[in-house]
């Protein structure tokens, strides 16, 4: 095993494999004509001494920069903190990862930056997080011809463009089940105007859910402002109609702790007189009282690994488009745990999707 401290280089490799320079290079590029077994060894060795190739030579021998562009899309009339998201750092940390693991750096750039040679900021592909419809940006680069990623569809977009989401459609009635089981008959939907692909699905699955069970929608809009505040505001707007909802599933935590500030403010209690779920990460809690808030998890590490891992696939030509889907996860928490709901759907089991 390598040192931990020291990097092995092509010649460490050579030397254990007792072959030449030229060959070990070989073997590692896939080029020249080596018998088989020669280059499955060198590679094996490789693998063994913790060899990784110098990024910066590849790329300029290859004439690419070495990075990867990440941009997170937010409409013109707002603009939010990503450190305020978890997602969004969850989403970015894994994604840099990735990126390193492959011989790439990530650059995070502000979306009214932008990205390509013309603002300094030359990169060998891009990724776009929650691109809004009709968004400039992506079109900017596909105009460019730069190998491009969404996390999260363009909304009206043609089909065979990169991305990589969850299915929100299923996982929007996996969160809906999981309230009826819990006796819920009048379940609410806080989120945001439609956008991103994102609120665009969540908001489908939600009426069809509803004209399946045969229930009147009942859907508030927060007007793209995700704070405590604008869901204390929605929801207490909800739990003063003549006949409340007995649950609320918000698309966004920080809503859903509105939410539950609101529920608490008018002596609503969660969960006995209300449920409360919303769509977070798995380590997510973000409120100071009241019950913990079950959470549907979209594992947003695991959609930037695979962004990262479908753009560099594109940028060094084993990939032209396509999409990934990555499985959601229900963490049930107090907010849902309802005296009454039978024994099956109170376990506490994550439910994937």
């Amino acid at each position: 095993m390598a040192e931990a401290n020291r990097r092995v280089g092509i010649r460490q490799v050579a030397a254990a494999a007792g072959v030449s320079v030229t060959t070990v290079s070989h073997a590692l590029n896939g080029k020249g004509r080596l018998p088989q077994e020669t280059r499955d060894r060198v590679q094996e060795i490789a693998q063994q001494l913790g060899y990784r190739p110098n990024a910066t030579a590849r790329n300029l021998a290859g004439g690419k920069t070495g990075l990867l562009g990440l941009v997170i899309s937010q409409p013109a009339d707002i603009r939010f903190a990503l450190s305020d998201f978890a997602y969004f750092t969850y989403l970015t940390a894994a994604a840099s990862a990735a990126a390193l693991d492959r011989g790439y750096a990530l650059v995070l750039t502000p979306s009214d930056v932008g990205l390509g040679a013309a603002v300094g900021v030359a990169v060998d592909g891009a990724i776009v997080v929650d691109p809004v419809e009709g968004d400039p940006l992506v079109e900017e680069l596909r105009e460019a011809s730069m190998p491009l990623v969404t996390t999260g569809r363009v909304v009206g977009d043609e089909p065979g463009n990169a991305w990589v989401d969850n299915d929100h459609i299923a996982a929007t009635r996996s969160v809906l089940d999981h309230l009826g089981r819990r006796k819920a008959r009048r379940i609410a939907l806080m989120t945001t105007p439609t956008v991103i692909s994102y609120s665009v699905d969540v908001e489908r699955a939600y009426r069809e859910w509803c004209a399946e069970h045969d229930v009147e929608p009942l859907i508030t809009k927060t007007d793209q402002q995700l704070t405590e505040s604008a869901g204390y505001a929605a929801a207490s707007e909800l739990l003063s109609l003549p006949t409340p909802p007995d649950a609320i599933f918000a698309s966004y935590d920080r809503l859903a702790f509105g939410a539950l500030l609101a529920a608490n403010a008018r002596g609503v209690q969660v969960p006995d007189e209300l449920l409360l779920a919303m769509t977070a990460t798995e380590s997510s809690h973000g409120q100071s009282t009241g019950p913990s808030v079950t959470a549907l998890n979209l594992h947003p590490d695991q959609i930037g690994q695979r962004a990262v891992e479908l753009l560099i696939d594109i940028v060094e030509g084993r990939a032209e488009g396509g999409h990934v889907l990555v499985p959601t996860a229900i963490i049930p928490r107090a907010s849902t745990k309802r005296p009454g709901a039978s024994r099956a759907a109170q376990k506490n089991e994550p439910i994937e999707r």
